[in-house]
């Protein structure tokens, strides 16, 4: 028992870096209708920042978490203007996918060129010795993991429903052409929702690098993992990214630790065929939201 708990809470951590993947593509694609799936590779890049960081400026872990949030916040809306609006005034949603797939790989190409062909840890935030409950440990990490994910979520919900622009995002996202109308500007909207994608980014990276090691090979699994919870949930559902990430993390816990890291990639598979045969929108997904 105390080993299956013990799996559970090593998948939901996972998970939680799912989700976050997969709200980041969650907000871009409501906003934008583009299928981000570079998101899972600037988790990678802002992980291995991290770390340069916390090297180089020799402050605590926890420290590095806003400068990087910041950094790739800017970033990612850099990202908005520099290629995806040109790509977007020549190609359709759907080809737009393509310049996301570039970009991915452009990103394990920065990694390489930057790190090298080495995996990297960081210090964890509150110190390397695990909580022991009832002979389960649990890596204070953990906690943090968990309350990144709380955080985003929290504060997503609170911009989207309490706040001017998040009132102006919803209707950007519900019908552009409409929003434009009103007098939103559409462009900005775009602009804010890849800054929470790239914040979400970091927060993840620099959260899960302290009980993992990435490297350059690592872009892609995070993305198809991203893809994989954002679809299973939703695409555009906030909350649909959350679940199918966590429970994304929950199925390749359990069969990796009880049978193997490639049937554990089957069964995220076959949990996405499945999802895609029976509810194509998703779990938490509305038809309209099915691009045909």
């Amino acid at each position: 028992m105390t080993d299956l708990v013990q799996v559970v809470l090593g998948g939901l951590a996972d998970g939680c870096v799912y989700a976050l993947i997969a709200l980041g593509m969650s907000v871009v694609y409501s906003i934008s209708r583009i299928i981000s799936l570079a998101q899972g590779g600037f988790v990678v890049l802002a992980a291995l920042s991290a770390v340069s960081l916390q090297e180089s400026l020799g402050i605590s872990p926890l420290a590095v978490v806003p400068i990087v949030v910041v950094i790739f916040a800017v970033g990612l809306a850099a990202v908005d203007v520099v290629i995806v609006r040109p790509a977007a005034k020549r190609a359709t949603p759907d080809r737009l996918l393509l310049t996301t797939v570039g970009m991915l790989q452009a990103v394990g190409g920065l990694l390489l060129l930057g790190w090298g062909n080495l995996p990297y840890t960081m210090p964890a935030f509150t110190g390397s010795d695990p909580l022991d409950w009832g002979g389960v440990r649990i890596p204070t990490q953990y906690f943090w993991l968990a309350g990144a994910l709380v955080v985003c979520v929290l504060g997503l919900w609170l911009l989207l429903n309490k706040t001017e622009l998040g009132l102006a995002m919803r209707a950007t996202a519900s019908n552009p052409s409409a929003a434009r109308l009103q007098g939103i500007r559409v462009d900005r909207m775009r602009l804010m929702a890849f800054a929470l994608a790239g914040a979400m980014a970091a927060l993840a990276g620099a959260t899960i690098i302290p009980i993992t090691f990435l490297q350059f090979t690592t872009v892609t699994p995070y993305a198809v993992a991203g893809f994989i919870a954002a679809v299973v949930g939703g695409l555009g559902s906030n909350a649909g990214a959350v679940v199918g990430g966590l429970l994304l993390g929950l199925l390749q816990g359990v069969f990796g630790r009880y049978w193997n890291a490639d049937l554990a990639q089957l069964a995220a598979i076959a949990l996405l065929v499945a999802v895609l045969l029976l509810r194509p929108q998703g779990l938490f997904g509305t038809p309209e939201r099915v691009r045909r």
